[in-house]
């Protein structure tokens, strides 16, 4: 049986330990929006994989979708990002919000222009998630151009309003 390898770019959300060598990727990708894939054999170390899957990098992945899975083939490392609370408290977000496979291109080229930003801090870590909210349905245009308190008014009630966090 042939199998249809999908190659794309992709932000590392989180991993997690599966079985006794494996790993489970969450990974927003620009083509496929939010895949769960499991990488094999990735936590041994003669593994190629093992270096490339670092939570909050920018990484070129091979993907194959399995009956019940999607399969991590090859990974290629583009870019990392220092890790912050700034950059991972969103990120976990986009990893709770978004449900199911729905491609997401605009939430993928937000998450990397926000990880690109050189200047992270609390009001670009709401910005971004304002954005995201938005992009989702969760908020309106017009308060993306609010600042300060009532951008986090606005943000906190888009939150509350996904009934998702």
């Amino acid at each position: 049986m042939a199998y249809h390898i999908y190659t794309t770019k992709g932000i590392v959300l989180s991993s997690r330990p599966s079985r006794e060598a494996d790993k489970m990727y969450s990974i927003l990708t620009e083509d496929l929006g939010l895949v769960h894939a499991r990488a094999g054999g990735v936590r041994l170390e003669k593994s190629k994989l093992r270096g490339f899957l670092e939570p909050y990098a920018l990484v070129n992945v091979s993907l194959v979708r399995g009956k019940a899975e999607w399969r991590l083939t090859s990974a290629e490392l583009v870019e990392t990002f220092p890790l912050s609370l700034h950059i991972a408290r969103p990120l976990a977000l986009i990893e709770r919000l978004i449900v199911g496979e729905e491609v997401h291109p605009e939430i993928f080229q937000i998450a990397r222009d926000f990880l690109g930003n050189p200047k992270l801090d609390t009001d670009a870590e709401t910005r971004f998630v304002a954005h995201v909210l938005f992009e989702l349905g969760y908020m309106r245009e017009e308060d993306l151009a609010l600042s300060g308190k009532e951008l986090i008014q606005a943000v906190n009630l888009g939150l509350r309003t996904s009934h998702l966090v």
